[in-house]
């Protein structure tokens, strides 16, 4: 299997986060349990809680050199970075990961269709501003 590797930018400032950000932080943590309980090493550094893991990696420390704070997440499969400054899809960090079709399958169908699924709610419902616990979606009808 593959070794996967996220260096992650500092949490959310004074424990308050944009629910989107935070939405994908709980994604990719799932996601790293997921991988973890297939085989998968999956390592996530923080810049504040790890800056010698920082320090150590030559291609951390180049790509902060060259791009600034802002490429953070890194996500580096085996020695090679294949994101910046985002998140990767389930999809995408599954295929990295190296699970076989039969498991990328699921990923593949739910991108096809548009949706990542994310506590029994689709991308459109993640994606909009209502914060009510019992919204259906349609903000129009959220008060």
């Amino acid at each position: 299997m593959k070794k996967v590797e996220f260096y992650e930018p500092a949490g959310c400032a004074g424990g308050i986060c944009d629910p989107m950000i935070e939405a994908d932080l709980l994604r990719i943590e799932h996601m790293v349990k997921d991988l973890r309980e297939r085989g998968v090493s999956v390592t996530r550094y923080n810049v504040m809680d790890d800056m010698p893991s920082f320090m150590e990696s030559f291609i951390v420390k180049e790509a902060i050199a060259t791009k600034g704070i802002e490429c953070l997440p890194l996500t580096i499969v085996d020695g090679k970075i294949e994101m910046t400054g985002k998140y990767p899809t389930d999809f995408a960090l599954a295929k990295w990961a190296g699970l076989p079709w039969s498991d990328l399958e699921i990923y593949a169908e739910r991108e096809k269709r548009g949706k990542t699924v994310f506590l029994g709610f689709g991308e459109e419902v993640k994606g909009n501003d209502c914060d009510d616990s019992d919204c259906s979606g349609d903000c129009d009808s959220c008060g």
